[in-house]
């Protein structure tokens, strides 16, 4: 096992840092505009590559996203592995609602998300990371893992965590686990949504009362 990137051969180095740089050109540029208005040679310019480097690493500008998404799961799935065992259910969405919405390295990260859930669905997310990208954003991983945390999405996040909840009695509702996992993205997004209309109420409060 690596336990830097610097001890990778230099062509997966390169790769690492080229699609960081991306990443990064793409999140500058979303602090200034909306994401559907930035184009790829507005991201190649910021990058300082060229637009056939571009899409050597990413397939299209939306996929930039769907990178961000996996390195955004593993990191919520590694926080959740650290949950006090007495956690509540009720406190465990309130925590998972503050990490989403404030998120700052990929700006209005939510609103990217509701957008990929529409129209592409984590399911269909092909990025995964590989080893040398593990090494450089989550050292603590064994290489054992990568293929599982490769494998997560938020929706199963989601779905395991209302199942554990429903096995401790803390739910009543009678749904199937996809369910389950559907019903709690949806309160996380009707909540965030609601919250920019009116940021005076916790309307988490209000749409945790589905559960029982």
């Amino acid at each position: 096992m690596y336990e830097s990137l610097e001890n990778f051969p230099l062509r997966k180095i390169n790769f690492v840092k080229t699609r960081t740089t991306i990443l990064k050109a793409v999140s500058n540029l979303l602090k200034e505009k909306n994401f559907s208005d930035i184009t790829v040679d507005e991201i190649c310019q910021r990058a300082q590559i060229s637009r056939g480097t571009f899409f050597n690493y990413f397939s299209t500008k939306e996929y930039v996203f769907h990178y961000y998404l996996r390195i955004f799961t593993v990191r919520i799935a590694l926080r959740i592995e650290q949950w006090d065992k007495n956690l509540s259910f009720e406190q465990k969405i309130k925590e998972m609602y503050e990490w989403l919405n404030e998120e700052t390295q990929y700006s209005k990260f939510v609103d990217n998300y509701i957008t990929f859930l529409l129209n592409v669905g984590e399911e269909k997310n092909e990025m995964k990371l590989t080893d040398a990208e593990f090494v450089y954003f989550f050292n603590d991983i064994n290489e054992s893992e990568y293929s599982h945390y490769n494998s997560l999405t938020l929706q199963t996040l989601f779905e395991n965590i209302v199942e554990a909840a429903k096995l401790k009695g803390e739910i009543t509702i009678e749904k199937s686990k996809t369910e389950y996992g559907n019903l709690m993205s949806g309160v996380l997004v009707a909540s965030y949504v609601t919250d920019h209309f009116d940021s005076s109420a916790d309307h988490l409060e209000v749409f945790n009362k589905i559960w029982n």
